[in-house]
């Protein structure tokens, strides 16, 4: 689904200081995002010139400029302008501005402090949000890893049925069960944390050939991140683990605050070891996980700068 048309206010973005020299200040960052978007053809509308009082309004505007709801991100600082898109099947993205009196800003898909980090992508995946269309989040060479759909439990049961490090795994739940769980994590870990375990589809086939990513885990009262990953039987021996761990290793030195990440792995599970220690885990210590006894090994992210 593409994204056509940013509605915002210039006022509410404002962050012009009684002694700027202008009256209207904008984050160089915003004002950028906003330049780029005829290059991916969508269209800057700014609310201040049409000044809608509610949601038909609002809508009227969009078909004024020929723009379908469901293709139209309304940018928002306040709690007023959030409530244009009551009812209105367009996607809204929060911005917390110093310069105004606190908001609540409960209503909107994601809030942003800043847009130094916010690009296109970044709108277009606000967008996906409110439709519940699953994020893709990396690429690798003969892989994507995307956020899991309730389409995509079939093909998680066959894995688990037939993939030999399953049995070291949690098992799913039976599929009523599973379907809950799956609707709840997609809920409440992708769109809170933004980040968990993803399907790996194979770029050639289209096929999911198994789960990767990167969850929280707690360990002795400290929240860490782990890495895990599951190959289908088929497809492993060809590297496919190899380079799944690597492109998300790498995501959670970018994307997360964990300066360190984890894996836990059972002792007679020797593949996993193995691949630990290719990807530069070092074992750590024994830990005792729901009733299980799990060996951890551990890896930096973020390097240290020297102290003199």
């Amino acid at each position: 689904m593409p994204l056509k048309g940013v509605l915002f206010s210039r006022q509410e973005l404002n962050i012009a200081r009684p002694q700027d020299p202008e009256r209207f200040v904008m984050e160089d960052a915003l004002t950028e995002l906003l330049d780029t978007l005829p290059h991916y053809g969508a269209q800057a509308i700014q609310l201040d010139a049409f000044c809608p009082s509610g949601p038909q309004e609002l809508s009227c505007l969009l078909s004024l400029h020929h723009i379908p709801q469901q293709e139209a991100l309304l940018v928002a600082a306040t709690d007023r302008s959030l409530a244009l898109a009551d009812g209105l099947a367009i996607a809204t993205l929060g911005y917390r501005n110093p310069f105004l009196p606190p908001q609540s800003l409960r209503q909107p898909e994601i809030v942003v402090e800043g847009f130094e980090e916010v690009d296109f992508h970044f709108l277009e995946q606000t967008l996906q949000r409110r439709h519940n269309i699953p994020w893709t989040v990396l690429e690798t060479r003969r892989c994507i890893l995307r956020e899991m759909e309730l389409e995509d439990l079939d093909a998680l049961y066959c894995l688990y049925q037939g993939a030999s490090a399953a049995r070291f795994l949690e098992p799913l739940y039976e599929r009523e069960k599973e379907e809950e769980y799956t609707r709840a994590y997609i809920t409440n870990m992708y769109r809170f944390y933004g980040y968990g375990m993803w399907v790996a589809i194979e770029k050639s086939s289209g096929e999911i050939i198994g789960r990767a990513g990167i969850q929280n885990q707690s360990l002795n009262g400290e929240a860490v991140l782990e890495l895990g990953y599951l190959v289908g039987e088929p497809y492993q021996n060809q590297g496919y683990a190899t380079e799944l761990c690597q492109a998300i290793l790498e995501y959670a030195r970018e994307k997360t605050g964990f300066s360190e990440i984890s894996c836990l792995i059972a002792k007679e599970n020797v593949i996993s070891v193995h691949l630990a220690l290719k990807l530069g885990f070092t074992w750590q210590e024994e830990v005792e996980i729901k009733g299980k006894t799990l060996q951890r090994y551990k890896k930096t992210l973020q390097f240290q700068k020297n102290v003199l």
